[in-house]
């Protein structure tokens, strides 16, 4: 064979080395993360791996894991709270009075200033009141979540006082918005129906103060 002819098939055979690693690389080389296989971990034509979307994946499920923890611990929980009673110069009105500790502030209502019986609308009678407690609120915790918390005697069915009492915190946190004291993304409602009595439900006195609206201050 003479020198010409084994030069080019010398670079005849480097062409086809050349090309068949070129096919390689294509074959290896995919479109997106979901073309990678269960051993091969394919780098996209983004530069991230498979191994880096499944470090994503994860890192993404443990802040949502973080977010809920952080609403649970921002939730509000009375229920081992210990209200005392609490003297404040701006709330003076009768009927109105406030508790509280290191954790939370609570102004309550008594149902006779707020509503009608059986009714969810705010008598317009009961706007002193309601100015006084956002004056409070805005004076001494302004930027802080507040939750309107609605409460019902045992009289009735249960599902009926649950639901009549949720619709007076609704109307109340409407009010305490409208007068554009509070932010409606700072305040919450929840209704606890006849569950959270402060009196017995054994006479009319324990009922009607039973039947009442609280709007709760998260101090801290």
């Amino acid at each position: 064979m003479t020198k010409p002819t084994t030069t080019l098939l010398a670079a005849a055979l480097l062409a086809f080395t050349a090309a068949s690693c070129s096919e390689m690389k294509k074959s290896d080389d995919k479109a997106s993360l979901g073309d990678a296989t269960r051993d091969t971990a394919v780098v996209a034509r983004t530069g991230s791996t498979a191994g880096d979307a499944a470090t994503t994946a994860v890192d993404k499920v443990g802040d949502a894991a973080a977010a809920t923890g952080a609403a649970i611990s921002n939730a509000f929980d009375l229920t081992k709270a210990k209200l005392a009673d609490v003297k404040l110069p701006e709330v003076n009105l009768p009927g109105l009075t406030v508790r509280g500790d290191a954790d939370y502030q609570v102004y309550s209502l008594d149902e006779a200033i707020l509503f009608d019986t059986n009714k969810a609308a705010v008598k317009a009678d009961a706007a002193a009141a309601i100015q006084q407690i956002t004056g409070s609120i805005t004076q001494r915790y302004a930027g802080k979540d507040v939750r309107v918390l609605g409460f019902a005697d045992s009289r009735g069915d249960k599902a009926y006082n649950r639901k009549l009492a949720q619709q007076r915190a609704e109307a109340v946190k409407a009010y305490l918005v409208s007068t554009g004291k509070l932010a409606a993304d700072k305040v919450s409602t929840e209704s606890f129906g006849e569950a959270a009595p402060v009196a017995s439900n054994a006479t009319a006195e324990g009922r009607q103060q039973n039947r009442r609206v609280e709007i709760a201050v998260r101090i801290h």
